[in-house]
């Protein structure tokens, strides 16, 4: 039978990042991240990479086809080094309705099945305070306040349609990311688990 997959959902800072970590040590699923893909191509020099760093910088999107082919790649290789993995966890990605699309196509060709996007859900200023601190705490020059708060725009414009795209396929689970760490991932277990 075909893996369980989901997205992690929900504008920056709100905590998709460490959540996933906990999910992938905790009940086995493999987790990919469009931001860890860039951060490691761009490490290695790689054209594309750098190309997605400028536009990342000035806190815009990635163009789908170039996420695309590099979650395509890391993909390919996650699934073949861990064949023992219990599903997936996708964190970054879709960030459109039209990459929602090609994520179907995407999933299909590597034979996961699409449980839906789990939803972490903490207030817009909250958000840009955890991410100011955060830049400071580790020294990120792509998290200045104005790129933050650019990234929310982009955010509300770009990707919250998303919300009523999944809600219409009865495919958006949402979870209050207020709290601590262990807080927050006991509200979101039991939703993965019914998926498992």
């Amino acid at each position: 039978m075909a893996l369980p997959a989901f997205a992690l959902f929900g504008p920056p800072g709100c905590g998709k990042g460490t959540q996933a970590v906990m999910i992938k040590d905790r009940l086995g699923f493999l987790h990919v991240s469009t931001g860890d893909i860039f951060r490691n191509a761009i490490a290695r020099k790689d054209p594309q990479a750098m190309e997605a760093q400028e536009i990342m910088q000035r806190g815009e999107l990635v163009p789908d086809e170039l996420i695309r082919d590099m979650l395509s790649n890391e993909l390919s290789i996650l699934l073949k080094e861990q064949k023992d993995a219990k599903g997936l966890i996708l964190d970054g990605f879709p960030r459109t309705v039209n990459q929602a699309g090609l994520l179907d196509a995407l999933l299909e060709q590597h034979q996961l099945r699409f449980m839906g996007v789990l939803s972490l859900e903490v207030e817009e200023e909250e958000l840009i305070q955890r991410l100011i601190n955060r830049a400071k705490e580790q020294g990120r020059a792509d998290d200045t306040e104005d790129v933050i708060r650019e990234r929310m725009r982009v955010y509300r414009e770009k990707t919250q349609p998303l919300e009523e795209y999944y809600k219409d396929k009865k495919m958006y689970f949402a979870a209050n990311g207020v709290g601590s760490l262990e807080e927050v991932y006991t509200r979101i277990v039991p939703i993965i688990q019914s998926w498992m």
